[in-house]
């Protein structure tokens, strides 16, 4: 989600908002409304299921290969367009130490795969595309999005088909 021109208090409301609506049309979609009897009790619900870490899973290589990152003093920065609800989902997955800068659609104002979203990133590490890798597993908001600015751009497509003449990772470790 992207809100220009919203104050950065008002983001995460915004925000709340905005997936709240999603939700609302895609249970209307299916006639499936008239099934809640507090509909936006329930919506408060799912939307803070989704800020805690049991629907999410860490891969058994992130961990080790961002250590490895750190170690070589390789500064990272994470490029998203989830919404400010990532703040406290790294700092629960134990993720938020190996990471110097996050970047995020909702405060940039522009989602991936729009140059705006990676140039800010970017210019928080006072690096220039053609000195940065960037690793996603969208083909589009990713991949294409990073090449788009000038990165070194890769897709981690795991547990699938790989197609050698792209830049194509099965895991994050493969990288070296």
């Amino acid at each position: 989600p992207t809100f220009p021109g919203v104050k950065e208090k008002d983001i995460p409301q915004q925000e709340y908002l905005w997936w709240q609506a999603i939700a609302q049309s895609t249970f209307a979609q299916v006639n499936a409304l008239r099934e809640f009897a507090d509909f936006d009790a329930f919506f408060a619900r799912l939307y803070e299921h989704f800020a805690g870490a049991k629907p999410w899973y860490v891969y058994s290589d992130v961990v080790p290969t961002l250590e490895y990152w750190q170690q070589q003093q390789i500064p990272l920065g994470i490029i998203s367009n989830f919404d400010t609800r990532i703040y406290q989902l790294l700092k629960i997955l134990n993720l938020e130490q190996y990471f110097n800068t996050i970047t995020i659609s909702s405060e940039v104002g522009a989602a991936k795969p729009d140059p705006k979203i990676f140039k800010t990133a970017l210019d928080k590490h006072s690096c220039q595309p053609e000195n940065a890798w960037y690793i996603g597993d969208s083909f589009t908001e990713d991949y294409q999005g990073a090449k788009e600015v000038g990165m070194k751009a890769f897709w981690l497509r795991r547990d699938q088909k790989l197609n050698l003449s792209e830049n194509q990772l099965p895991t994050l470790n493969s990288l070296g």
